[in-house]
């Protein structure tokens, strides 16, 4: 009965995403050390795992809205707050966020780099430019965070202002979120 709660849950909550390019995994290895990769997911949440990082990658988050979120009636347009979370292992690069071609660090390379928000109108310009940090020894570093975009079209509470750019900003887990949280749990 629970794996079929879940499993309902979940189609509800993901709702047909699954042909979604929502995560990106890939290798500095293969990339010279001045090029810059452009990349572009889709999803409201997924991840990115970059092994030897070497170069940049330029990173587009573009959530596919509904046709109802393009604008709120009598109100201006809604906007999309990007929660990024790194992981423990966040090694080997920088992470900024680029805002109509002006770059912000948001993670540094350290040894434990904090989860991040910010947020922006759907016609601004913005990307996150993970760039490789230089390292004199071949030792392994894996730069990986995962990501979560939230927006009015998704009719969760958006952030407090105050908090949105405040490290490590906390909310209340939404009934959505409980549920995923039960069903991919270890126990």
């Amino acid at each position: 009965a629970l794996q079929a709660l879940c499993l309902a849950g979940l189609g509800a909550a993901i709702g047909g995403g699954a042909a979604d390019q929502c995560s990106w995994r890939g290798s500095g290895l293969s990339q010279e050390a001045g090029s810059v990769e452009q990349l572009s997911l889709h999803c409201a949440e997924g991840s990115l795992e970059w092994l030897y990082p070497t170069g940049a990658l330029r990173l587009r988050l573009a959530p596919r809205l509904p046709p109802t979120s393009s604008a709120v009636k009598g109100g201006s347009p809604p906007h999309v707050t990007a929660c990024i979370k790194p992981t423990g292992t966040f090694r080997g690069a920088q992470l900024y966020l680029e805002r109509e071609g002006v770059l912000e660090l948001l993670l540094p390379e350290s040894p434990r780099p904090r989860a991040r928000c910010f947020s922006w109108l759907p016609q601004e310009k913005v990307a996150l430019f993970l760039q490789a940090t230089p390292h004199p020894d071949i030792s392994r570093r894996i730069a990986a965070f995962r990501y979560e975009l939230r927006g009015d079209w998704l009719a969760r509470p958006a952030l407090p202002a105050a908090s949105l750019s405040a490290e490590g900003a906390c909310r209340p887990c939404n009934d959505t979120e409980i549920l995923m949280a039960i069903c991919t749990s270890d126990f």
